[in-house]
Protein backbone atom coordinates (compact mmCIF):
# COMPACT_ATOMS: atom_id res chain seq x y z
CA UNK A 1 0.00 0.00 0.00
CA UNK A 2 1.64 3.11 -0.98
CA UNK A 3 1.86 5.72 1.62
CA UNK A 4 1.10 4.85 5.19
CA UNK A 5 -2.81 4.36 6.92
CA UNK A 6 -4.38 7.20 7.41
CA UNK A 7 -7.85 6.18 8.67
CA UNK A 8 -9.26 2.39 9.19
CA UNK A 9 -13.20 1.86 9.70
CA UNK A 10 -14.97 -1.47 9.99
CA UNK A 11 -19.10 -1.09 9.84
CA UNK A 12 -21.51 -3.76 10.35
CA UNK A 13 -23.49 -4.32 6.54
CA UNK A 14 -26.71 -6.67 7.47
CA UNK A 15 -27.95 -6.27 4.22
CA UNK A 16 -24.59 -7.92 3.36
CA UNK A 17 -23.94 -10.15 6.18
CA UNK A 18 -20.63 -8.73 5.87
CA UNK A 19 -18.36 -6.18 7.39
CA UNK A 20 -16.68 -3.08 5.28
CA UNK A 21 -13.66 -2.63 6.02
CA UNK A 22 -12.11 0.63 4.76
CA UNK A 23 -8.26 2.07 4.47
CA UNK A 24 -7.48 5.36 3.55
CA UNK A 25 -3.67 6.10 3.26
CA UNK A 26 -2.00 9.61 3.87
CA UNK A 27 -1.64 9.64 0.02
CA UNK A 28 -5.06 9.80 -0.68
CA UNK A 29 -5.79 6.62 -1.72
CA UNK A 30 -8.66 4.24 -0.09
CA UNK A 31 -8.92 0.37 -0.16
CA UNK A 32 -12.11 -1.10 0.32
CA UNK A 33 -12.82 -5.13 1.33
CA UNK A 34 -16.07 -6.73 2.34
CA UNK A 35 -14.77 -9.28 5.44
CA UNK A 36 -16.85 -12.55 6.13
CA UNK A 37 -17.37 -14.42 9.31
CA UNK A 38 -14.78 -16.58 8.47
CA UNK A 39 -12.11 -14.19 7.61
CA UNK A 40 -13.01 -11.92 10.44
CA UNK A 41 -12.43 -15.20 12.33
CA UNK A 42 -8.34 -15.52 10.79
CA UNK A 43 -8.17 -11.84 11.04
CA UNK A 44 -8.64 -11.80 15.02
CA UNK A 45 -6.43 -15.08 15.23
CA UNK A 46 -3.68 -12.82 13.92
CA UNK A 47 -3.95 -10.06 15.24
CA UNK A 48 -3.90 -11.69 18.77
CA UNK A 49 -1.16 -13.48 18.09
CA UNK A 50 0.37 -10.26 17.09
CA UNK A 51 0.10 -8.46 20.23
CA UNK A 52 0.90 -11.50 22.75
CA UNK A 53 4.25 -11.69 20.85
CA UNK A 54 5.27 -8.16 22.63
CA UNK A 55 7.73 -9.16 24.69
CA UNK A 56 6.59 -6.41 27.53
CA UNK A 57 3.91 -8.79 27.92
CA UNK A 58 5.29 -12.29 26.71
CA UNK A 59 8.15 -11.94 29.07
CA UNK A 60 6.40 -11.41 32.24
CA UNK A 61 6.79 -13.80 35.10
CA UNK A 62 2.67 -14.13 36.15
CA UNK A 63 -0.94 -14.12 34.26
CA UNK A 64 -1.44 -11.73 36.32
CA UNK A 65 1.14 -9.30 35.70
CA UNK A 66 0.91 -10.16 31.96
CA UNK A 67 -2.43 -9.26 31.95
CA UNK A 68 -1.63 -5.91 34.05
CA UNK A 69 1.14 -4.80 31.45
CA UNK A 70 -1.58 -5.87 28.40
CA UNK A 71 -3.96 -3.35 29.55
CA UNK A 72 -2.03 -1.04 30.50
CA UNK A 73 -0.69 -0.90 26.83
CA UNK A 74 -3.83 -1.67 25.16
CA UNK A 75 -5.05 1.87 27.18
CA UNK A 76 -1.81 4.09 26.00
CA UNK A 77 -2.54 2.97 22.47
CA UNK A 78 -6.61 3.73 22.31
CA UNK A 79 -6.21 6.96 24.32
CA UNK A 80 -3.58 7.62 21.06
CA UNK A 81 -6.48 6.83 18.51
CA UNK A 82 -9.38 8.99 17.62
CA UNK A 83 -11.95 6.75 16.47
CA UNK A 84 -14.55 9.95 16.80
CA UNK A 85 -12.84 11.07 13.59
CA UNK A 86 -15.49 10.65 10.68
CA UNK A 87 -14.03 8.88 7.85
CA UNK A 88 -12.75 10.86 4.73
CA UNK A 89 -14.90 10.84 1.75
CA UNK A 90 -13.57 13.08 -0.79
CA UNK A 91 -11.13 13.01 -3.57
CA UNK A 92 -9.98 9.76 -2.81
CA UNK A 93 -8.12 7.56 -5.45
CA UNK A 94 -9.51 3.71 -5.58
CA UNK A 95 -6.06 1.73 -6.78
CA UNK A 96 -8.01 -1.81 -6.76
CA UNK A 97 -10.87 -0.16 -8.06
CA UNK A 98 -14.01 1.36 -7.07
CA UNK A 99 -15.88 -1.80 -6.46
CA UNK A 100 -15.32 -3.48 -3.01
CA UNK A 101 -13.35 -6.54 -2.95
CA UNK A 102 -14.15 -9.98 -1.23
CA UNK A 103 -11.53 -10.41 0.94
CA UNK A 104 -10.42 -13.75 0.40
CA UNK A 105 -6.46 -14.93 1.49
CA UNK A 106 -5.13 -13.39 4.28
CA UNK A 107 -1.10 -13.09 4.23
CA UNK A 108 0.98 -12.06 7.73
CA UNK A 109 4.59 -11.83 8.00
CA UNK A 110 6.05 -10.07 11.43
CA UNK A 111 9.37 -7.71 11.03
CA UNK A 112 10.15 -7.91 14.71
CA UNK A 113 7.36 -5.51 15.99
CA UNK A 114 5.76 -4.76 13.16
CA UNK A 115 3.06 -6.91 11.17
CA UNK A 116 2.99 -7.10 7.77
CA UNK A 117 -0.84 -8.12 6.82
CA UNK A 118 -1.86 -8.25 3.45
CA UNK A 119 -5.44 -8.74 2.06
CA UNK A 120 -6.00 -10.56 -0.56
CA UNK A 121 -9.76 -11.01 -3.02
CA UNK A 122 -9.28 -14.57 -4.67
CA UNK A 123 -8.12 -13.00 -7.99
CA UNK A 124 -6.24 -9.86 -8.51
CA UNK A 125 -4.31 -7.67 -6.30
CA UNK A 126 -4.67 -6.74 -2.70
CA UNK A 127 -2.79 -5.31 -0.25
CA UNK A 128 -0.39 -5.38 2.46
CA UNK A 129 -0.65 -2.81 5.75
CA UNK A 130 2.12 -2.51 7.68
CA UNK A 131 0.52 -2.42 11.81
CA UNK A 132 2.38 -1.72 14.96
CA UNK A 133 1.06 -2.77 17.93
CA UNK A 134 -0.86 0.51 18.60
CA UNK A 135 -2.43 0.09 15.46
CA UNK A 136 -3.47 -3.30 15.81
CA UNK A 137 -4.94 -2.56 19.27
CA UNK A 138 -7.36 0.26 17.20
CA UNK A 139 -8.19 -2.42 14.30
CA UNK A 140 -9.20 -5.36 17.06
CA UNK A 141 -11.46 -2.79 18.57
CA UNK A 142 -12.68 -1.72 15.43
CA UNK A 143 -13.04 -5.23 14.05
CA UNK A 144 -14.79 -6.16 17.69
CA UNK A 145 -17.24 -3.43 17.68
CA UNK A 146 -18.44 -4.74 13.53
CA UNK A 147 -18.61 -8.37 15.12
CA UNK A 148 -20.64 -7.64 18.15
CA UNK A 149 -22.96 -5.47 15.79
CA UNK A 150 -23.32 -8.96 13.67
CA UNK A 151 -24.22 -11.23 16.03
CA UNK A 152 -21.35 -13.41 15.41
CA UNK A 153 -20.49 -16.21 17.23
CA UNK A 154 -16.51 -16.61 16.66
CA UNK A 155 -16.15 -18.37 19.95
CA UNK A 156 -12.48 -18.59 20.82
CA UNK A 157 -11.47 -16.20 17.97
CA UNK A 158 -13.15 -13.18 19.92
CA UNK A 159 -12.74 -14.49 23.85
CA UNK A 160 -8.82 -14.61 22.31
CA UNK A 161 -8.90 -11.06 20.65
CA UNK A 162 -11.06 -9.46 23.65
CA UNK A 163 -8.13 -10.21 25.64
CA UNK A 164 -6.29 -7.71 23.69
CA UNK A 165 -9.07 -5.01 23.09
CA UNK A 166 -11.48 -3.30 24.95
CA UNK A 167 -14.55 -4.47 24.69
CA UNK A 168 -16.41 -1.23 24.75
CA UNK A 169 -18.40 -0.72 21.65
CA UNK A 170 -16.71 1.52 19.28
CA UNK A 171 -18.85 3.89 17.17
CA UNK A 172 -16.64 5.26 13.62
Amino acid sequence: MPGSISQVQMLYHPEEDRILFRVNSTTNQEFRFWITRRFAAMLLRVLAEHAESDPDISTQATLEARRAVQDFKQEQAINKADFNKPFREEHAEFPLGEKTKLAFRLTCKRADSILKLGIHPKIGEGITLQIDRNLNTSITQLLLSAVQKAQWNLGQQVVAAAAIADEKPVIN
